[in-house]
């Protein structure tokens, strides 16, 4: 029986004079041109491991809980800073915080995804944790805009410097037919994490005052226990990633020098050139960074959207925003068990991502708590198929030498457009407050229903440039010939068949 991605890979695989259209090394799902199990781990097994069996023994399970851990802490990390950016400098502070986490991917995502394909991944992602884990605690001596500005862009620079790699891990580590439920534990370990750090910083606060003396500012002495957990998280992960094995790209291994101007020059221009040319690539990093800007209005107008809008308490919102995890959870799992059943990714992250804006654009119109969370939680359903189909589409068509770089921009361009979303949803509620039509009586509706307008294009976009796949395939004369005497010759033995039957029933 074919695996999975075979399976995909069948569509893409046949003849140009069947499907209409021709392939290219490019454009044919890495996994259908390795050997299988291709991946660092590989055994001689052929059934897929259960997802129980990933995250308790080999390899995975310490890549996924380090991921765990060093997720649980960025989140406390993010919120910790939005509150001591809001201590500091009030919404003003709070919104000059968030763009300082754009501007490292604006000036070094590209070089960031030289250095993973040049580079052992493995030493990266530990480079950046543990450097994460030394720089967090100096977050607690930050007493103005400029110093928390200073370490939030060397801490976003090294978010990035192991993110990219940390994803173009994952097929090294599993087989190919596990993929999608690699990704999908991957993805929860990502966002699953993110009430689970908000009630950590709760804890935490929770704990009595750190001043060191004075050395900490008044202002800060809250948080001090908090960003000292973070610093550990960060530095356990890191150990943990460091117990792999070597993990080089063939680039890696052909490469004397790691970081050389002339050949990562050169290096960045092939990133750029892949992306420009393959558009199977380019539709889904396209597709992602705009969903993800669509989607950065609910993380800023949420709770005033529960509060001001629909009349209810933070239980409301803590209601709504359970159900959006429920809904990815949900949706991450159904993928999970029916991996073998997708064949074209592509096509299913589009509808995904459709179905997520057209839910946020119906959450915003709706008046009670119960019916937002209703729609929360198909928004999540769409959210957490789309992510994972997404991913898994690129680590499948994308060759192991071009991942990192591919994986740095698609994370540079989703951490700018969830940002500069964060930093814009709040002045376009003062813009569209002239707005009056219908349910949209609320400028936080018309910014929220407009982000959801968004994602809703996004992924009706991906699925018009795949509009062939729903068609009948354009076949060539050649093939409706065989196709055609294969099936004269199937009547011919069917009539020949009954013929027979009939001959025994009268001789009987």
């Amino acid at each position: 029986m074919q695996t999975a991605p075979a399976l995909r890979a069948g569509w893409s695989s046949m003849p140009s004079n069947c499907t209409g259209r021709t392939t290219s090394s490019a454009a044919t799902p890495v996994s259908a041109r390795l050997p299988l199990g291709f991946g660092l781990m590989a055994t001689a097994e052929t059934a897929p491991r259960s997802i129980r069996s990933m995250m308790t023994s080999g390899p995975f399970a310490r890549f996924f809980w380090a991921a765990v851990i060093g997720s649980t802490g960025d989140w406390i990390t993010v919120f910790a800073m939005i509150t001591l950016a809001g201590r500091i400098g009030s919404q003003e502070g709070i919104l000059i915080a968030l763009m300082s986490r754009i501007l490292p991917g604006l000036l070094v995502g590209g070089l960031v995804g030289v250095i993973t394909d040049r580079m052992d991944r493995r030493k990266l992602v530990v480079f950046a944790d543990i450097g994460r884990g030394l720089l967090v605690p100096f977050l607690a001596l930050a007493d103005s805009l400029p110093v928390l500005v200073a370490i939030t862009l060397v801490l976003e620079f090294l978010s990035l410097l192991g993110q990219a790699p940390r994803a173009a891990i994952v097929p090294r580590l599993v087989r190919p037919e596990n993929l999608v439920s690699a990704n999908s534990l991957m993805l929860a370990a990502a966002y699953g994490t993110i009430p689970v750090g908000s009630m950590m910083l709760l804890i935490l606060q929770g704990f009595p005052d750190v001043s060191l003396g004075g050395l900490i500012p008044a202002g800060n002495e809250s948080l001090a226990v908090a960003f000292g957990f973070d610093a550990l998280t960060f530095i356990v992960s890191g150990l943990l990633v460091a117990s792999l094995p070597r993990i080089e790209t063939q680039l890696a291994q052909e490469t004397d020098t790691p970081v050389d101007v002339k050949s990562s020059w050169i290096d960045f221009k092939e990133g750029v050139g892949f992306l420009a040319k393959d558009p199977s690539v380019r539709r889904v990093i396209t597709g992602m960074t705009t969903a993800l800007f669509g989607g950065g209005t609910i993380i800023v107008l949420g709770l005033e959207f529960v509060e001001n809008v629909l009349n209810a308490d933070q239980a409301g919102f803590f209601a709504i925003i359970t159900m959006l995890g429920v809904g990815a959870a949900v949706g991450l799992i159904v993928l999970s068990l029916n991996e073998y059943r997708l064949v074209h990714l592509d096509l299913a992250f589009g509808i995904a991502t459709a179905v997520t804006g057209f839910a946020l654009c119906a959450a915003a119109m709706v008046t009670t708590v119960p019916g937002a969370s209703a729609w929360m939680f198909v928004m999540g359903l769409g959210a957490g198929a789309a992510y994972l189909m997404g991913l898994t589409h690129l680590h499948e068509y994308v060759d192991d030498d071009l991942r990192g770089r591919v994986f740095a921009t698609l994370f540079a361009l989703m951490r700018i457009g969830l940002f500069v979303a964060m930093a814009l949803a709040v002045p376009l509620v003062d813009v569209f407050r002239w707005v009056d039509v219908w349910r949209l009586d609320d400028p936080t509706r018309v910014v929220l229903f407009l982000g959801g307008v968004t994602i809703f294009l996004s992924g009706l976009v991906v699925i018009v440039t795949l509009r062939s796949l729903f068609r009948r395939p354009s076949l060539g004369s050649e093939t409706r010939e065989i196709i055609a005497a294969a099936s004269r010759a199937r009547r011919t033995r069917m009539a020949r068949k009954e013929k027979d039957e009939s001959k025994g029933e009268k001789d009987t």
